[in-house]
């Protein structure tokens, strides 16, 4: 039986299972799964690996010599890598599959438009919020000094032989492509996951979706140990005004889908005891509702898929911390509204409010969420045949 790797950073969690659709991957192949987030990523393996799914193909690595001795050791016929591909301390990972000459596979998750800021933003932004900011400054300090062993090795090259495209951007992006590198057009997998439900009956409801980010308290800041943008009691506060604002205006109701990784045992209605629904839900619960609410989630592509309206919002925190542009260039990409929590909206001069713009939705789908060409075979059928071809 041949035998697949899945290589992560971030450790796998059993959404991470059932995502990449193991049960059935198991049937046709043995499937291992490299754990490198003890390695790089220190933090958030203390603090996260409590929640790690410990499945029997799960392998944690405590060092470069135990990654080379399982490579090694192991028939490894193809190699997945499902981290992002500029995390630069997998690279002396990534250099020791290509000279074991085992076959990479870049397995793009997800595209995202990302802001790239200029000069002149990026020296704003430093001494707007890094400079006045003794955490987030120190934090820079020792991101752009730090000299372990894997940084000082980030520079080693590699090649993919193989890469999934789920977007056209997917192919544009600055991967690290070898002479014989070939593409996979495939789909990203929350597309994957609407066409799986696609048959379900869905009748639209009057509700409004909104996608909870967990701001006040995410890990990327918690792990990091540098303060969120903004904070708890502001954010919600303004959060469930503008929600009162939205339900009275629109005579509906506004359901919230938690974060994945949101706890909010303890922080009892604190949206204003609206109902709360599973992420595990939110491709079904944005295909019946009338609109959705987003900040920066990528799970706003499940409303570009449904062609839902998205309203964005921000706030004046947000508005005077790193991420400002951010959710302003994402709505410049679909042609949605941008309102700011802190202000009342006045969203009756907006007549197109809950209209989408055809032409953006359409170009976002086949730039981020799943390529022109990827044709009707699913993401796990196109493993399966490369299994196959060894």
């Amino acid at each position: 039986m041949q035998h697949v790797l899945f290589l992560g950073r971030n450790g796998f969690f059993k959404r991470d299972f059932q995502r990449f659709q193991i049960k059935e991957l198991s049937k046709k192949c043995k499937v291992s799964f490299l754990d490198l987030s003890n390695l790089c990523n220190k933090k958030f393996y203390d603090k996260e690996k409590r929640n790690f799914f410990n499945a029997k193909q799960l392998v944690k690595v405590n060092s470069i010599d135990h990654f080379k001795k399982f490579i090694e050791k192991n028939e490894i016929n193809y190699v997945l890598d499902v981290s992002n591909p500029n995390s630069k301390e997998l690279n002396i990972f990534r250099n020791i599959i290509n000279k074991n000459n085992i076959k990479l596979v870049n397995f793009q998750t997800s595209l995202y438009p990302i802001f790239k800021r200029n000069l002149f933003l990026k020296i704003k932004y430093f001494f707007r919020v890094v400079f006045l900011n003794k955490k987030l400054l120190s934090y820079y300090i020792k991101k752009v000094f730090k000299l372990n062993f894997l940084s000082r090795k980030n520079k080693v090259k590699f090649f993919y032989d193989l890469i999934f495209c789920i977007g056209n951007e997917g192919v544009a992006s600055d991967f690290r492509n070898g002479k014989k590198t070939k593409y996979v057009f495939a789909n990203s997998l929350d597309f994957e996951n609407y066409k799986i439900k696609k048959n379900f009956k869905k009748e639209s409801q009057n509700y409004i979706l909104f996608l909870d980010q967990y701001l006040p308290y995410h890990n990327a800041y918690t792990h990091r140990e540098i303060p969120p943008f903004v904070t708890p009691d502001k954010y919600y506060k303004s959060l469930i005004e503008f929600f009162n604002y939205l339900e009275k205006y629109f005579k509906t109701k506004i359901i919230i889908a938690k974060h994945p990784r949101s706890n909010y045992k303890n922080l009892k209605n604190i949206f204003g005891k609206r109902k709360t629904i599973s992420y595990k839900k939110t491709n079904d619960f944005i295909s019946k509702s009338m609109a959705v609410i987003n900040y920066t989630s990528t799970a706003m592509s499940f409303a570009i898929i449904h062609s839902k309206p998205l309203i964005f919002y921000t706030s004046n925190e947000i508005n005077n911390s790193h991420d400002a542009y951010h959710v302003n260039f994402l709505s410049k990409q679909l042609g949605s509204v941008v309102y700011n929590i802190d202000k009342i909206p006045k969203i009756e001069k907006n007549k197109s409010l809950l209209k989408i713009n055809k032409y953006k939705y359409k170009n976002y789908l086949n730039r981020y969420i799943r390529h022109f060409k990827s044709g009707n075979s699913s993401n796990l059928k196109k493993i399966k045949d490369i299994v196959n071809d060894i």
